[in-house]
C-alpha cells in the first residue's frame, strides 16, 4: 500500500523539470485581397481564438499531516518533504471549529485569531475587516481580548495578469488518504480589436494572445 500511494509522488519528480506549450501567437484575421483564396469559417474561428500555453515546472513536495480533533478544536501536525532540496521541514495548524479561528501558542500564552471581511454599505470596493485576538496565560490563566477595525478597498481581479487557483484531486477515492494538490496560474489574454476605414470599405482586425497556464506546485498530500 505504501509503495501505491508513493507512485505518484515518483511521477511529480520525472515531470518537475518538463515544459510543455506552444510558441507561437494568435495571428489576427486580416482582410482578403483579390488575389487569396477565401479562407473558411473554420480557419477564422482559429485565428481569432486564443492559443494555449501550459508550463510545467513545478516544485514537488510530500506533505504528511496527521489531524486530531480535541474540545472543539482541530490540531493537524506533519512535515513537508522538498524533492528539490531533500530537506524536511515541520508543519502545524491547530484551528477552532465553533467560529473558524486560527490557534497558535506563543511561549505561554494560547492566542485564538480571528478575522472578518465586511462589506460596507452599497459600495462594491469598500470593505471593513475585523479581527478579533483573544489570549490565555497558561502561566497564571489570565485572559485578554482585542478587537481591530480597518476599512480598505477591493480592487478587481486582474484576469491578465493571472489567477491563482488550488485544487485537490483524490487518489484513493472520495473518503481516502492520498491526494494530489495541485497549484497553478492561470492569464488570460488580452483580445486586440482594430477597425481600418478605407473610403467606404471597412476592415476588422481580431487579434488574441496565448491561454497561458502554469503548474507551481504539484504536491502529493496524505492525511489521516
Amino acid at each position: 500500500a505504501a509503495a501505491a500511494m508513493l507512485r505518484p509522488l515518483l511521477l511529480l519528480c520525472a515531470c518537475a523539470s518538463a515544459k510543455i506549450g506552444t510558441t507561437s501567437r494568435a495571428a489576427p484575421v486580416r482582410p482578403l485581397t483579390s488575389d487569396e483564396p477565401k479562407q473558411s469559417w473554420r480557419q477564422q474561428l482559429n485565428d481569432a481564438l486564443p492559443h494555449v500555453q501550459v508550463r510545467i515546472a513545478p516544485l514537488t513536495h510530500l506533505k504528511v499531516r496527521k489531524n486530531i480533533e480535541w474540545l472543539r478544536t482541530r490540531l493537524s501536525i506533519g512535515a513537508d518533504y522538498s524533492t528539490q532540496r531533500g530537506l524536511w521541514k515541520l508543519q502545524y495548524a491547530w484551528e477552532d471549529t465553533f467560529i473558524g479561528g486560527r490557534m497558535v501558542l506563543k511561549g505561554t500564552e494560547l492566542q485564538l485569531h480571528k478575522a472578518w471581511v465586511l462589506t460596507l454599505g452599497t459600495a462594491a470596493n469598500l470593505a471593513a475587516t475585523l479581527r478579533l485576538r483573544a489570549a490565555l496565560d497558561l502561566r497564571n490563566m489570565r485572559t485578554s481580548c482585542r478587537f481591530g477595525f480597518r476599512t480598505e478597498s477591493q480592487g478587481a481581479i486582474n484576469i491578465v495578469d493571472g489567477v491563482d487557483l488550488v485544487k485537490r484531486l483524490p487518489l484513493d477515492g472520495q473518503d481516502g488518504h492520498a491526494k494530489l494538490e495541485v497549484k497553478l496560474r492561470v492569464a488570460f489574454p488580452q483580445p486586440d480589436l482594430n477597425v481600418e476605414n478605407f473610403g467606404d470599405e471597412g476592415n476588422v482586425y481580431v487579434g488574441m494572445g496565448e491561454l497561458e497556464i502554469d503548474v507551481d506546485e504539484m504536491n502529493l498530500c496524505l492525511d489521516w
